[in-house]
């Protein structure tokens, strides 16, 4: 159970934060995802990262990206896009990290509300992310059948769920 600390401040990241952005993401998913993915993959992702947030974050007509930081420290982050023509849904939660001291603190519930509102929204999962599907279920998204491979990530199969 994790301590009663106060909730972590939310705010917009700008691209001074890519640094930041890029450590928690990576940290995330090594948290999350653990061997599924492949050391190459992540070491890719550490070197390439935050060259990518810094281009995200300095994109003028670019999402927003959520930032939460305690203590001085980047605890997660959350960024949805409009996914364009042809897809179930016209909102797409791309993303929603959070490390694992902060889980059951509601930081992550904190950054979907920014990220995405109560919108008619599609976000894809790990498939054997349990606690991440359970978050998702609690915030009234359900399994859709949908799955698809990515390779990028060593093969990890994702399902998509649906508000």
């Amino acid at each position: 159970m994790p301590d009663q600390k106060p909730s972590a401040r939310i705010r917009p990241a700008t691209v001074l934060d890519a640094p930041a952005v890029a450590a928690v993401h990576l940290r995330c998913w090594r948290e999350t995802y653990g061997e599924k993915i492949p050391a190459d993959v992540y070491a890719e992702r550490e070197a390439a990262g935050p060259g990518e947030w810094e281009r995200l974050l300095s994109d003028p007509d670019g999402p927003t990206v959520w930032l939460a930081h305690r203590d001085g420290e980047a605890v997660g982050f959350a960024m949805a896009v409009a996914p364009g023509a042809g897809h179930v849904r016209p909102l797409e939660l791309r993303l929603l990290h959070v490390v694992a001291q902060e889980h059951g603190r509601r930081t992550g519930t904190h950054l979907l509300q920014l990220a995405v509102g109560d919108a008619p929204c599609q976000v894809w999962v790990e498939e054997g992310n349990a606690h991440a599907q359970g978050f998702f279920r609690h915030h009234g998204f359900e399994l859709d059948g949908e799955r698809r491979t990515v390779a990028a990530r060593g093969s990890l199969t994702e399902v998509r769920m649906l508000r």
